[in-house]
């Protein structure tokens, strides 16, 4: 992935692309800090179309996040860092679990768009958001807390980015969890900025990096044919 200029150049994107997608999606959505069934169908309710157009940067980023966790995996491989890598499989498969459970906005939507949330649809609503299913899903999604925090430390102990820059990818994962609990938007979206700048930082390591296999076969080469001669 990270051997061809073409592949250092979908890296960047995906690292740097995915938190900014997410970002819009928080700042659209209308149901953000919101809990229950009530709550959330309440805020969607005549929203139906910016909740649909929020869920699309909300897929893009979320499915975006995949490979940019699998091309900090490949490059924490490259660094020997096994904290990071574990911590880059951790976000992939949290991930993952995120575009499951965006499927509850496209239901929220269909309820907006239709009766409303009558006490039925509400019941039904609530249903699904305390289903096993759903549960697990959430603690699924979870992991990309914990992975974003490892891939943290895995940036600061192989100096991929600076110290600062390190302990923000670290702690950025809590603070948008607890922000978003707690509904404090504007310091949901700090962590996404400051995340975006990171991987910026990361994304320009790639891109200014040629591979390092180049010039030790170059060498090699030179000296079968020395030896040859």
């Amino acid at each position: 992935m990270l051997t061809s200029r073409t592949g250092r150049n979908a890296a960047a994107v995906s690292l740097v692309g995915y938190p900014v997608l997410i970002l819009v999606y928080w700042l659209l959505y209308p149901a953000y800090g919101r809990s229950g069934a009530t709550a959330i169908l309440g805020a969607i309710d005549g929203h139906a179309t910016r909740t649909e157009v929020a869920d699309v940067f909300a897929f893009a980023g979320a499915l975006l996040a995949v490979p940019a966790s699998l091309v900090l995996m490949a490059l924490f491989m490259q660094h020997r860092s096994r904290v990071g890598w574990l911590g880059g499989l951790l976000s992939a498969v949290g991930w993952i679990a995120v575009v499951g459970e965006l499927m509850l906005d496209v239901v929220a939507i269909e309820i907006a768009r239709s009766p409303g949330p009558t006490p039925a649809n509400v019941h039904l609503y609530h249903d699904l958001l305390t289903s096993p299913l759903t549960i697990t899903l959430d603690v699924i999604a979870t992991l990309h807390v914990l992975g974003g925090m490892m891939i943290g430390v895995g940036l600061i102990r192989t100096r991929l980015v600076g110290l600062t820059a390190g302990v923000v990818a670290t702690v950025a994962p809590v603070l948008h969890l607890v922000s978003n609990v707690a509904g404090v938007l504007w310091l949901d979206e700090a962590t996404w900025i400051a995340l975006a700048v990171v991987y910026a930082g990361v994304a320009r390591t790639i891109l200014t990096s040629d591979t390092a296999a180049a010039p030790p076969q170059t060498a090699a080469t030179a000296r079968v044919g020395a030896e040859a001669r």
